[in-house]
């Protein structure tokens, strides 16, 4: 878990500096979030990567692990402008999805999310032995 959790820390910060998505698949998840009204029909990629550093930034943020089968994806969860956004990346810091959770409390309980606790505490906690 300790490897798994280096490479949490390493995704997170490359999201944080800069927002990379997929080749090609930003423009079909800005339209979908104004679709499901989750931002403005205004709303520009720019916009859209704002609230994503928004939410990769909140130290109070939840980290989550979502697991797909053997796979884990990095996922930030916090509540930007009353609205409780979800950031999942791959362990490269490549952006997988970022869109409102509706039922935030039923949805992150599923079994396929596994809380690591806030941002701050795992950007901030140390390997042993690095202190």
């Amino acid at each position: 878990m300790a490897d798994l959790r280096s490479q949490i820390k390493h995704a997170i910060k490359a999201v944080q500096s800069q927002v990379r998505w997929r080749p090609g698949s930003e423009t079909g998840h800005l339209l979908k979030r104004k679709v499901r009204s989750h931002l403005a029909w205004s709303a520009t990629l720019a916009d859209y990567e704002g609230v994503i550093a928004d939410v990769v930034s909140a130290r109070d943020a939840r980290l989550y692990v979502y697991w797909h089968g053997q796979v884990p994806y990095p996922t930030v969860v916090a509540t930007i402008q009353s609205r409780v956004w979800l950031v999942m990346c791959d362990l490269d810091g490549v952006l997988e999805s970022a869109y409102v959770v509706e039922r935030p409390e039923h949805y992150l309980n599923r079994p396929v999310f596994e809380l690591l606790g806030t941002l701050g505490e795992i950007l901030d906690d140390e390997p042993h032995g690095n202190q």
